[in-house]
């Protein structure tokens, strides 16, 4: 899929104001938007994904005129590099001392610190993959996995309550499929949809197919999203799926992700698979460029 994407779109998803990309494009001379037929910026995929990274890593106070030089490639590189300055060590050492409230102490220090897209990215990510493996081999007893998912959730709900909207497009639900009882993933993704201007209906996990039917339904809702941990299997993801979207109004999209998935998992006609949280942004940005444009 290539997209375009209006200087809208760009701003509201990579959180760089239109001005400052105005700037940098003559600055810099970059990005360098092509132009539709009324003249106005249209922006590639590409572009999106690179001007996400820079942001991120000048909030982490880099200067922008030596990475608009860098490619994706690069700029993930210095990316993952300038995560390690994080101390997920300590983070596991906390939940092993029952250091509650020193734990939630450092992970707000990092969230008022990088702001709530860049903390869903850099920190939760590696953050729930580092407490899960802990729990997995034995160094976390459930109750500590329990007690960081809440301390987690509860700092993202906290932040999240500035960024409510009810006439935001699209509308999306969110849940998960019985079976599922994984919600961090849901979380994240309800972050990054609110940043980004959608309005977010969140139904908690394992919501049964008659359920989500007419929630969607009564809610009028655009969009289906739904989360799948790498604890659910593939097969009955894609079983699930199929007489989900069967049970669901064509002009309703679904929208699935999780680490269910492989890069090789055919999904039922009709169901859009995420490509990671980078991919949520993008999906958005696409639904509102056809919003604007049917023929996209």
């Amino acid at each position: 899929m290539n997209d375009s994407h209006t200087i809208s779109d760009v701003s509201r998803i990579s959180g760089i104001p239109k001005d400052l990309l105005r700037m940098w494009e003559r600055r810099y001379n970059y990005p360098r938007p092509a132009r539709d037929d009324n003249g106005d910026r249209i922006y590639s995929d590409d572009d999106l994904n690179k001007l996400t990274l820079i942001r991120q890593l000048v909030d982490q106070g880099r200067r922008p005129g030596k990475l608009m030089a860098l490619d994706l490639a690069e700029l993930t590189v210095l990316l993952k590099q300038s995560s390690v300055e994080f101390d997920f060590d300590r983070l596991i050492d906390l939940l092993k001392a029952d250091q509650a409230v020193d734990l939630r102490n450092w992970l707000y220090q990092q969230l008022q610190h990088l702001g709530l897209r860049a903390f869903i990215h850099r920190v939760m990510v590696p953050a729930n993959q580092k407490v899960g493996e802990a729990w997995r081999v034995g160094d976390l007893a459930i109750y500590q996995e329990h007690l960081y998912t809440e301390l987690i959730k509860n700092l993202v709900r906290q932040s999240l309550a500035d960024y409510r909207r009810t006439a935001g497009r699209p509308r999306v639900m969110l849940t998960t499929l019985p079976g599922e009882m994984h919600s961090l993933g849901l979380l994240m993704v309800e972050g990054l949809l609110r940043l980004a201007g959608a309005e977010v209906i969140s139904f908690g996990i394992e919501m049964p197919f008659r359920d989500i039917r007419e929630a969607a339904q009564r809610h009028q809702v655009d969009v289906i999203g739904l989360s799948f941990s790498g604890h659910f299997k593939l097969d009955d993801a894609i079983v699930m799926l199929s007489g989900l979207r069967n049970m669901i109004d064509a002009k309703t999209e679904i929208w699935v992700g999780g680490a269910a998935f492989d890069g090789a998992a055919e999904l039922p006609g009709g169901i859009d698979l995420l490509d990671g949280l980078h991919g949520v942004e993008q999906a958005l940005a696409h639904w509102n460029r056809r919003l604007n444009d049917p023929a996209v």
